[in-house]
């Protein structure tokens, strides 16, 4: 059986950094998106690297249960077994507390947590327990701190951490790893989206970001790094 590295959110910023790497270092990348044409574009770029990897992409909303379930038999279809889930696909929100919705609270959740979970658990059943699967989980700085006019995006991304490290309890024994990431922010199109105009200058570079990552995942087999948090200097 075939193996590779999955990527939601892999079409661009970070996840697509991250694939970049990845593909340098031999492995083969699925890359999932929701937008079609921004994947045939990242898939373009990462089979120019590609010497030995196999590049493939796959339209999925991973908030969405059938887009995940459609992913999952795609991978079973072409006995392809799961080595790395990274999962980085989310959404941004600065806003004021006095200003949520439902809709804005099921559409970052949808993104950060439900999509999140759904994937980890579909690559879940579908990986044998014979087979090692590392699963990466990259979050948020907001994550671990509460922030002004981002109160329903924290809450996000505090679920996240909480069913990574109940998920990480009860996977304890397994061949199954759980990675926790926690980057500040990074110079990507996310702010746009999320509301924000603030000034991103100074922050981090996503290949800055992707290159601590993956060396951290792919590193000496004897050893495994449980909780990594990425943030810019002073």
């Amino acid at each position: 059986m075939r193996k590779i590295s999955v990527i939601s959110g892999g079409s661009g910023g970070l996840g697509l950094a991250i694939a970049e790497l990845l593909v340098k270092a031999g492995k083969s990348v699925l890359i999932l998106g929701r937008d079609s044409e921004k994947l045939t574009r990242a898939a373009r770029k990462l089979s120019r690297l590609a010497s030995e990897s196999h590049v493939s992409t796959l339209v999925c909303n991973v908030g969405n249960e059938s887009d995940v379930k459609q992913t999952g038999k795609f991978l079973k279809d072409h006995k392809i077994v799961t080595e790395y889930l990274f999962n980085n696909a989310g959404r941004g929100l600065s806003a004021e507390f006095s200003e949520t919705t439902s809709g804005l609270i099921e559409a970052v959740f949808e993104a950060n947590l439900r999509g999140l979970i759904l994937l980890t658990t579909e690559i879940l059943k579908i990986t044998p327990e014979n087979e090692e699967l590392t699963i990466v989980n990259i979050m948020s700085t907001s994550a671990l701190h509460g922030r002004a006019k981002e109160t329903i995006y924290c809450a996000s991304k505090w679920g996240a951490r909480g069913y990574t490290e109940a998920l990480r309890t009860e996977l304890a024994g397994t061949k199954r790893n759980i990675i926790a990431v926690y980057p500040g922010g990074m110079k990507t199109d996310f702010f746009k989206t999320s509301g924000q105009t603030r000034d991103i200058s100074g922050f981090m570079k996503p290949e800055e970001v992707a290159d601590k990552i993956v060396h951290a995942v792919l590193g000496t087999a004897r050893l495994l790094v449980t909780d990594i948090t990425i943030s810019r200097k002073k």
